[in-house]
């Protein structure tokens, strides 16, 4: 098993194998069910090597993994001998129990998640067949068409039978009966007595026609009622008739139920959803659509986003398309997606770099935010404002375009087809979104910025140079910024500077219009007026480098600099350019001014110019003091 090692990590981190009651996957997470939620190790699970972030929400203990998580799923599975068998267990009762808004929503990405895959597959399959028709590939007329076409239609038609074996497992009660439930909607019969538009009557009671076929509510409500009706009649059935008289009589009394109080009542809910949904398109989705957009990001990062895959699903499956939530997701996905981007290319550390990058490559292509949202925006919290303000913006202009998705599968590139129909294409719009919020947010994000986090290694491989600098130098060397001629600095026509309160330093009349580094370090401070320039030296040494006297009244004219706080430079490298002949046709003594700032830090400063009545030729790189 590939992930064996990283699965008996997780088993350890959630309380062991006997605190788990359950566990499904989707996409992208591992949603466990566990006993006692204070058992699991939060810091632990976190720590695990492709373990990108523990969410806790919604009853669930979710392990966000990424791309891998089906594989992970699969070999974690190998290693737990859970009973799901559907008795009336312990577990049941010992679960704790949440508020109602976690219940629900819990229920709601417990009995989802594990079929969205196959929607979206059947989905993209039915987007196929939509090309292949509309290029003239293949006709709808042929029998390999409708051969086609009925394998996809499965994936949506029968799928009460998919949620009611997976609600099943989620109100732990037997998923054969689970699917049984959602499959009597689905009869051939009831499709023909739906279709007869005929008052249809059980016991005398009317049963009203409702079309069940792609809906997901009557399931889930039907099994939870289930799971309390199949668990009294096991506690009062006798052992020997157990094996037949426990699902007859679950059927006898679930089955009508169903048809005629049930089902009417989530037909209710379902079209209840769909009018608000549809009422909002219409008349506030200019408002609805960019603020969904960006809090959206959010409803991920705490695991319950899928509680809106019922209204999107819903809206397929009854309107033919769905204007909101999943125009919502693609807002929202390019925008984690450029914002990851933004990160990749504008971080100096190297680890951060290509985790950001390959995130947003995963999001832009197959929608997968996990890795971007929780490896690098949601870590660096900034990015994460900077994708909600394009994720707002490409939301506005979606509503101004209408955009509809006519299946229900995440929005990305490789699912652009999701967006066309027999009648119509949005595809070209959908780019436009993708574009915009792809713009809107990485411009964001990069004037926004965020604290770059230190690359560890770097900071050991310095430390290493420096142990290693202070190991062979007793004595350390600094070297002329400048060309020119050296002179003791108290003969220079600045106070501050002659008299040394700022620190020890030199001083040299330049013949050439360019200052190098005297050794390296990093730039600690730069200036406005690029008229001097801080550095802090591999030896310790904090170094002003000062350009002219009272060169700042010269408020930039006649310098340019080349490197930028925080840069490392090496010794001899070019730092600032600067116009001598500008410098004195505006009335400045053009002289250039080395100071150690924290001279005082060091036993001995020297300028190795001794008699202050002398001066020599330097040229940039020569021995100017002697620090130690």
């Amino acid at each position: 098993m590939k992930y064996k090692k990283m699965c008996e990590q997780i088993i350890r981190a959630v309380g062991g194998e006997s605190n788990i009651s359950s566990v499904v996957h989707c996409s992208t997470r591992l949603r466990f069910v566990l006993k006692d939620e204070s058992k699991a190790n939060d810091s632990e699970a976190e720590n695990i090597d492709g373990v990108l972030q523990v969410v806790k929400k919604g009853g669930q203990y979710q392990l966000v993994i990424g791309n891998t998580v089906e594989d992970v799923y699969d070999d974690l599975m190998q290693l737990l001998h859970l009973d799901n068998s559907n008795t009336d267990s312990t577990d049941n009762k010992s679960k704790k129990k949440g508020n109602i808004f976690d219940t629900i929503i819990s229920v709601i990405t417990g009995s989802i998640a594990p079929a969205i895959p196959l929607l979206a597959g059947a989905g993209m399959g039915k987007v196929l067949l939509l090309i292949l028709t509309i290029t003239g590939c293949l006709s709808d007329e042929s029998q390999t068409y409708q051969m086609l076409n009925l394998i996809f239609d499965t994936g949506y038609y029968f799928m009460p039978v998919y949620v009611g074996f997976s609600a099943a497992k989620v109100f732990n009660t037997n998923q054969m009966l689970g699917a049984f439930l959602g499959l009597v909607t689905e009869h051939p019969l009831w499709v023909q007595i739906v279709n007869a538009e005929k008052p249809f009557h059980f016991l005398g009671v009317n049963v009203p026609l409702i079309q069940y076929s792609s809906t997901l509510i009557t399931a889930i409500l039907s099994v939870w009622i289930m799971s309390y009706v199949y668990k009294f009649i096991r506690r009062i059935t006798p052992g020997m008739v157990k094996v037949f008289l426990e699902p007859m009589l679950t059927m006898l009394i679930m089955g009508p139920l169903t048809f005629i109080v049930l089902g009417p009542i989530s037909n209710w809910i379902s079209q209840g959803i769909g009018f608000i949904a549809m009422w909002l398109y219409h008349n506030a989705g200019l408002v609805a659509i960019p603020i969904l957009a960006a809090a959206y990001p959010w409803l991920v990062s705490i695991g319950i986003h899928k509680a809106l895959s019922p209204i999107s699903i819903q809206l397929v499956a009854t309107q033919g398309f769905d204007p909101i939530i999943r125009v919502v997701a693609l807002c929202s996905n390019m925008s984690q997606a450029a914002a990851s981007l933004a990160v990749g290319l504008k971080t100096k550390n190297q680890k951060l770099r290509s985790l950001a990058l390959s995130s947003s490559a995963t999001a832009y292509l197959g929608g997968i935010t996990e890795p971007a949202l929780f490896g690098v925006n949601l870590r660096l919290k900034k990015p994460m404002y900077g994708a909600m303000i394009g994720g707002a913006i490409a939301g506005v202009v979606a509503s101004f375009l209408k955009l509809k998705a006519f299946i229900y599968v995440t929005p990305a590139f490789l699912s652009l087809p999701m967006w066309i129909s027999k009648t119509e294409n949005f595809v070209i719009q959908a780019i436009y979104i993708i574009v915009i919020a792809s713009i809107a947010t990485f411009i964001a994000t990069w004037i926004i910025g965020f604290k770059d986090p230190v690359d560890e290694d770097q900071i050991k491989k310095a430390a290493k140079e420096k142990e290693n600098f202070k190991q062979d130098h007793q004595k350390h060397e600094l070297h002329s910024p400048a060309n020119g001629t050296l002179k003791d600095v108290s003969k220079v026509d600045d106070p501050t500077f002659a008299s040394g309160v700022m620190g020890k330093g030199i001083a040299i009349i330049p013949s050439e219009g360019k200052i190098f580094a005297p050794d390296n370090g990093i730039v600690t401070a730069t200036f406005e007026t690029h008229h001097a320039i801080g550095l802090h030296l591999d030896n310790d040494a904090d170094v002003l480098i000062h350009i002219g006297i009272d060169t700042v009244q010269m408020k930039g004219t006649g310098f340019k600099q080349l490197v930028n706080k925080g840069d490392h430079v090496k010794k001899g490298q070019e730092l600032v350019d600067f116009d001598i002949d500008e410098i004195k046709k505006a009335g400045y003594d053009p002289t250039v001014i080395m100071i150690v700032l924290n001279s005082k830090d060091f036993l001995e400063v020297l300028p190795s110019l001794q008699d202050k009545e002398m001066t020599k030729s330097v040229k940039a790189g020569d021995n100017v003091m002697v620090l130690a």
